[in-house]
């Protein structure tokens, strides 16, 4: 497997939303722009866990905690906690039921496809809030995020250690048998 670092090092530093763009976001959009919209959803909050254990380490929490400290998604009209339980059952089951939804804890969001800041009214089933407008949040937050590493050496030492376990598709870690 070649070395990421090598490859995303330029005159200029490290190219970490070069490394996280080809890693993550163009899968993201891919599958945005191939209408998977659904798989779509699964990634980014997949990758939204990915984020938070590059900042965090494995917490319980951390997910919304990340959230919290780059995004702005009360905007889009929900929680991060809603968020979490959306990633829970989109991740896990496939459906919009997690746990905490079926128990009448949270309520059930769901992804609308519009234009940009249009949002359905609610029904009683269902929060809605605009995938679109999830997934620029998303790049937003990231780029603070980003910023944040690149000021502090230290972080983004803790950040090479524990990407260093990452998989991804332009890095694979995959042996081709002969």
């Amino acid at each position: 497997m070649a070395d990421y670092l090598e490859f995303y090092t330029t005159p200029d530093g490290f190219d970490m939303p070069r490394l996280l763009n080809d890693d993550y976001f163009n899968a993201i959009k891919l599958l945005f722009n191939s209408k998977y919209y659904v798989s779509c959803m699964k990634l980014i909050v997949s990758f939204i866990d990915t984020v938070s254990y590059l900042e965090f380490g494995d917490i319980p929490g951390g997910f919304v905690q990340w959230l919290k400290t780059y995004a702005s998604i009360e905007k889009l009209g929900i929680t991060e906690q809603q968020l979490w339980e959306h990633r829970n059952s989109v991740l896990h089951m496939s459906n919009l039921d997690s746990r905490k939804v079926l128990a009448g804890k949270e309520k059930r969001i769901s992804f609308c496809i519009a234009r940009s800041g249009y949002v359905p009214n609610p029904d009683l089933d269902s929060q809605y809030f605009n995938l679109k407008d999830l997934i620029d949040e998303i790049a937003q937050a990231l780029a603070q995020w980003i910023h944040a590493f690149q000021e502090n050496p230290d972080k983004m030492l803790i950040f090479i250690e524990r990407y260093d376990r990452i998989i991804s598709d332009s890095r694979n870690a995959v042996t081709h048998a002969k």
